[in-house]
């Protein structure tokens, strides 16, 4: 049959093929020249395909009354002279529109025809097989779709959506050709976080096989969905998630060209699990079929994740015996670009917004940045996307907006947590991170040289003068107690990222012994909280951009000392359940008293910062010293620097009386001031001693007024220093026009 085996790279399945070639053998066998559509019908029922599974396969005694049907309906009888035969007139106007057809030609496709051309003869082929008619209208409805929309293959599979505007990455979708195309371990598994673009090759690869842009070998070849739902909804007892694929087995077998996709494919590996929940290697029930995977009876591409890959494959390691891994890696920014180039036209159409090509670029510069809890490309097209919707709710409009640069900024501050006047960094001078020093300095009384350093190393890096997976910066602030120094850690994360609640504090003091480790990085396996994280990795998991405290670190095992060198050094951490956390944008401050002299003699000596310095060095190792950005020593406070810190503490107390009773409003006299400052002066003891007078000789009195008194108009409660009396007098005056200033 010469135009059979031209013809083999048709739309036809591999049962079509075995069909004609089991007529042309009947032909021979009954001695006929041509190829008749009595032949074509019994080979229906003779080979194993879609139409012996619907009406039943045939036993022996129907095959004997195929045998005396072929001889009463044979024609021509001559010698069997060539094995080769040529198709009758009849016949041909039956495989005639396998030639034309568009879709994949199978069994039931042609049965169809032989039912509409010849419908006598199938009906009285029908009635002496004592097969049931009625499924002749069955077969007639199912025909009006394709085979695959077919209650025998929707049941198991469904169809692709075909995207020609998808961008395909050569590399990766040549690596998975190749795959295809082996003779052994041919079902590839693409491994890559979610969003990274596993289920996008998969749709570039349909896209590439629909429109023939592939190697001969996947030109014939149709691409289906493994229907999970299906499986997972009809497979309750043990044994029947084997009977189903079973099915889905014979069903790729009878069709021959079928690539299988199961996305997410550990949840086919955990339905196997679950279903045979009683086995001590469950997971490996798939194994059962791996001859059938072997003989290349069923060709499958899976897509997980390295952790879900890792755990199946603990599971049950002769897994990869049956999968080839892919690899899938984040793809650069040239990549990224056109990627964000094919999905931004729909964005475009969507959302009637016109996208330039600068704020593509900015788009993933920012996301590359500021997003690191997500994977490209996924994380900038959930930028671009929330962009568009926050332009279209400004706008309203039928008429089409541009999508400008704010709109980005907005969408990498929403997802990041991030202010959007760190994102833009627009240099000018009333922004935070120029004046961060001012800003700083307004909070922070007596510490220019910290204040100053820490200021440097933050501009440097925010303007990406920094090494890129590096923490933002990491200091030890060493000094006495109550100078500042978690002061400093609270305001910078206000200034930076917002809110005092973005700092994340440790007391190392509870992080003394060596178990204590896995409270910060989660429990090793076998232990109670395996898998849940730890306190560090899952704050800045939650918080990627913070500031970190490690409060006294000196108290801290010497273990978790030694955890942080992986964290100063390449601005990652791996918790115990093997997920990387990223540090880069953090801030780290760890504090301490190493050295701290005891008594105010000692803070009059020249030397006693080199003391503190020599006491650093020598308790820690090198290798932590040396990965910080610098050890900064905090003065002790002088008076000056306790009045503007009394200055501050009483303008916070004024905020929170006017935030309950807006009709109050406080006064102190600058000797007052001067009274507090000179009063609670202790090196040793820092800033503290001030805050507790404060709350004896201010706070306890105004609460005795104000429990006594209800202001309904605006009233001064005034409190003086009497420096001919040395005594603090309490007053309250009614006045008519209220003020807002401290006078």
């Amino acid at each position: 049959m010469i135009l059979l085996h031209s013809t083999f790279y048709l739309n036809w399945t591999k049962e079509i093929f075995n069909i004609l070639l089991k007529a042309e053998q009947l032909a021979s066998k009954s001695n006929n020249i041509y190829i008749e559509p009595i032949h074509i019908l019994s080979s229906l029922f003779l080979t194993n395909n879609l139409i012996s599974i619907w009406f039943g396969k045939p036993n022996l005694y129907i095959k004997k009354i195929i045998d005396k049907l072929l001889i009463k309906y044979s024609t021509d009888h001559v010698s069997n002279q060539s094995l080769q035969k040529e198709f009758s007139i009849q016949s041909l106007l039956i495989i005639q529109p396998l030639f034309s057809s568009p879709i994949l030609f199978t069994s039931i496709n042609l049965f169809s025809i032989l039912v509409d051309k010849y419908h006598t003869l199938v009906n009285e082929f029908l009635t002496e097989l004592h097969l049931n008619k009625k499924l002749l209208f069955n077969l007639k409805t199912l025909n009006k779709t394709n085979i695959l929309h077919t209650s025998i293959y929707s049941k198991y599979f469904i169809d692709p959506t075909i995207n020609s505007n998808v961008y395909i990455r050569k590399n990766e979708l040549n690596t998975i050709i190749k795959i295809l195309g082996k003779n052994y371990k041919w079902n590839p598994i693409l491994i890559g976080e979610p969003g990274i673009g596993k289920a996008s090759l998969i749709e570039a690869l349909s896209s590439e096989i629909y429109h023939k842009n592939v190697p001969t070998f996947l030109k014939n070849k149709e691409i289906k969905f493994l229907n999970l739902s299906m499986l997972n909804k009809t497979s309750q007892y043990k044994g029947e998630i084997e009977e189903h694929f079973d099915q889905i087995i014979q069903l790729s077998k009878l069709h021959g060209n079928l690539i299988i996709i199961c996305l997410d494919i550990q949840y086919l590996f955990n339905l196997f699990l679950s279903i045979n929940s009683g086995d001590q290697d469950s997971s490996s029930a798939l194994l059962l079929f791996k001859n059938a995977f072997d003989t290349k009876q069923i060709q499958l591409i899976g897509t997980i994740t390295p952790l879900e890959y890792k755990k199946q494959l603990k599971l049950s390691p002769k897994l990869d015996e049956i999968f080839e891994p892919i690899i899938i890696s984040e793809p650069n920014d040239q990549e990224v670009f056109k990627i964000l180039s094919s999905e931004s036209k729909k964005l475009e159409s969507v959302y009637n917004i016109k996208i330039p090509i600068n704020i593509l670029k900015e788009a993933i510069k920012l996301s590359r940045r500021y997003i690191t809890t997500k994977v490209f490309p996924f994380k900038v097209l959930e930028v671009l996307d929330l962009a568009c919707i926050e332009c279209q709710l400004d706008h309203n409009t039928v008429r089409a907006h541009t999508l400008a640069i704010k709109y980005i900024y907005k969408s990498i501050s929403s997802l990041s947590g991030l202010p959007i006047n760190i994102i833009n960094k627009q240099i000018t001078t009333d922004t935070q991170l120029i004046n961060l020093e001012l800003l700083l300095k307004q909070n922070l009384f007596g510490q220019e040289d910290a204040i100053k350093q820490i200021s440097n190393t933050v501009k440097r890096a925010y303007l990406g003068i920094k090494q890129v997976y590096k923490p933002i910066g990491s200091w030890i602030l060493c000094g006495p107690s109550g100078t500042g120094k978690t002061e400093l850690a609270k305001t910078l994360a206000k200034i930076l990222f917002g809110s005092e609640k973005e700092m994340i504090r440790f007391d190392m003091s509870e992080y003394m012994e060596k178990h204590s480790l896995s409270k910060l990085i989660g429990s090793p396996p076998g232990y109670i909280g395996y898998g849940e994280g730890g306190q560090l990795t899952e704050a800045v998991s939650k918080k990627p951009f913070s500031v970190l405290l490690f409060d006294e670190i000196e108290k801290a095992h010497i273990d978790i000392v030694n955890l942080m060198l992986q964290i100063l050094d390449d601005g990652r951490l791996t918790d115990s359940s093997g997920k990387q956390v990223n540090f880069s944008n953090t801030i780290i401050l760890f504090t301490s008293n190493l050295g701290c002299p005891t008594s105010v003699d000692m803070y009059n000596m020249f030397s006693f910062k080199d003391t503190m310095l020599t006491s650093i060095k020598t308790y820690f190792k090198p290798e932590f010293i040396n990965r910080l950005n610098d050890i900064i020593i905090f003065n002790a406070l002088t008076i000056n620097d306790l009045n503007n810190i009394c200055n501050k503490f009483l303008l916070q107390l004024q905020s929170q009386i006017t935030f309950t009773n807006p009709n109050i409003k406080l006064v102190f006299n600058k000797q007052l001031k001067n009274f507090l400052s000179i009063w609670a002066y202790n090196p040793i003891y820092g800033a503290r001693p001030l805050k507790r007078l404060i709350e004896k000789i201010i706070e306890t009195p105004l609460t005795t007024i104000l429990i006594n008194f209800t202001f309904t108009t605006p009233h001064i409660i005034s409190f003086m220093f009497n420096t001919t009396s040395t005594k603090i007098q309490y007053g309250i005056t009614k006045i008519r026009d209220y003020y807002t200033s401290i006078i």
